[in-house]
């Protein structure tokens, strides 16, 4: 009871530390954003860097969900907004995944506002080692990457 408590406390301490008090590495993007080729496509981008020793690499895990401003809160849109966790790496270092997402977009005159929210699981033989919650932030854009053109906080899809 108590570990569950100090590991509840310790991942809302680490997600509500800025990027720059995070470990080097750790973050997430919107790097798609309604783009004319894929109306209403969102895409989230997760960097994870390696946790563990050479000899017990942890796993790196990542849940992606995407959220909706309601005009007063963020809510959690529901299953197609879920990418359930998804195995990215072997501890091997730092690694980078993503999901689309993709939503009708709003009638003319109306506009969606979304983020993400990414759970993160650092894991050794099926055992959750370290976790962390990340939202999407902007400032990961590299030029030399087409896959990070973008990088954004949220995404807006307008008509």
């Amino acid at each position: 009871m108590r570990r569950t408590l100090l590991a509840a406390v310790a991942t809302a301490l680490l997600a509500a530390l800025p990027a720059h008090a995070r470990e080097p590495g750790l973050w997430a993007t919107i790097n798609l954003c309604d783009p004319p080729t894929k109306p209403g496509a969102v895409g989230v981008r997760v960097s994870i860097p390696r946790h563990g020793t050479r000899k017990h690499r942890q796993q790196q895990w990542a849940r992606i969900r995407i959220q909706w401003f309601d005009g007063t809160m963020w809510q959690f849109i529901g299953p197609a907004g879920d990418s359930k966790y998804k195995h990215l790496g072997h501890g091997r270092g730092t690694i980078q995944g993503g999901t689309t997402f993709t939503f009708q977009p709003p009638a003319a005159g109306q506009q969606l506002i979304l983020r993400g929210i990414v759970d993160v699981q650092w894991r050794l033989k099926n055992k959750v080692k370290a976790r962390a919650m990340l939202q999407t932030e902007s400032g990961h854009a590299d030029p030399r990457k087409p896959i990070l053109a973008t990088s954004k906080a949220t995404c807006e899809i307008s008509r």
